[in-house]
């Protein structure tokens, strides 16, 4: 009896501690906390200095290139010709259509166009006194150009002569150039050929139109 008494006793002790433990694990124990979510962000694109200055150069680049555009002459462009006589010293202009060959060019362009003209004039310019030919004003809306003449040229003499191969007309001075040809000398008869190589004389204008004439191709 006493055995099991004891038995007994020693159960209720182990009861009684169990109760307690868990009992005081219920006061002292809490769950842990739930794992905070993280914050939603959103997609955004975030720009760099580098990123933003190479865009900006970029946008300027381009806006050069625009500005860079050379203008250039239409066929709308309004031609004005201004004839200026250096004896009586009048001017009279002139509205003409623009020459074909003036159509979309820029300045720089049309600078030496009129300058081989000038270097080598019309017939109908040279009758006239043709001295030289230059660019007053332009612009893609209006073009102005001044032909000056000499009117008391028209009972000059002049010669010819031979000059890389191309024959050349100078006044009677034999240093100012009146008019520069595309007539080779190897294309001249030979009687024709000496004559140059030996500075032909010509008296008057009219005798020269009448060899340009002849021999321009």
């Amino acid at each position: 009896m006493k055995h099991l008494y004891r038995i007994s006793l020693f159960l209720n002790a182990g009861c009684l501690l169990f109760a307690f433990y868990t009992y005081g694990k219920s006061l002292f124990y809490t769950e842990p906390e739930t794992e905070k979510k993280a914050p939603i962000i959103q997609n955004i694109t975030v720009v760099d200095d580098e990123t933003k200055q190479t865009e900006e150069t970029t946008v300027k680049e381009e806006n050069v290139a625009v500005s860079s555009q050379k203008a250039t002459t239409t066929c709308d462009t309004v031609y004005v010709v201004e004839s200026y006589d250096n004896e009586t010293k009048e001017t009279t202009k002139n509205e003409e259509i623009i020459p074909e060959q003036y159509i979309g060019k820029t300045r720089e362009e049309l600078e030496k166009i009129i300058k081989a003209y000038s270097d080598a004039p019309s017939l109908a310019d040279l009758e006239k006194g043709f001295a030289s030919m230059e660019l007053k004003s332009f612009s893609p809306q209006k073009l102005v150009v001044i032909k000056n003449y000499y009117s008391n040229l028209q009972n000059e003499d002049f010669y010819l002569l031979v000059e890389n191969e191309y024959i050349n007309v100078y006044y009677s001075d034999l240093e100012t150039v009146y008019l520069y040809t595309d007539i080779l000398l190897s294309d001249l008869p030979e009687d024709i050929q000496q004559d140059i190589l030996d500075k032909k004389y010509v008296e008057s204008e009219e005798e020269l139109y009448n060899f340009l004439e002849s021999y321009s191709s």
